[in-house]
């Protein structure tokens, strides 16, 4: 995938291929940088302008985001935090992680990249046969 990332040609700040497109954001995850924070155990009353204030002591809180459950219209105890900088970000996950926010002890951890599988090539069911077996 990094071979044909380096063959692509930026454009409106993503990388196109017919099979292909990424964000730049996406390409610096895929790197391995990231200014994206995974906090768990967010109360169920905190608000995502509560979560953004308490970052934001750290540096420039560009995103909060608290996940919820659609069909409870609640949260789901976890959220997201994107700083402008990875160390902003790396700097918060160390002064966070344990401390309490609402009642309830934060967990803090960098955002791993997502695994997306290509899916149009088909997966491999069983080794491939040699011309030799296929004879027998």
């Amino acid at each position: 995938m990094a071979a044909l990332i380096r063959k692509n040609i930026f454009r409106n700040g993503a990388v196109s291929h017919s099979n292909l497109k990424i964000s730049a954001a996406q390409l610096v995850s895929y790197r391995g940088f990231t200014s994206k924070l995974f906090v768990k155990g967010v109360s169920f009353s905190t608000t995502e302008e509560m979560l953004a204030d308490a970052f934001s002591q750290f540096g420039q809180v560009t995103e909060a985001t608290i996940i919820t459950d659609k069909g409870k219209n609640r949260s789901k105890g976890y959220g997201y935090v994107t700083f402008s900088t990875e160390e902003e970000a790396q700097n918060a996950l160390t002064e966070m992680n344990g401390k309490l926010l609402d009642g309830r002890a934060l967990f803090v951890d960098n955002v791993r990249p997502s695994r997306r599988y290509n899916t149009d090539v088909p997966l491999a069911r069983q080794p491939p046969q040699s011309a030799e077996d296929s004879r027998h």
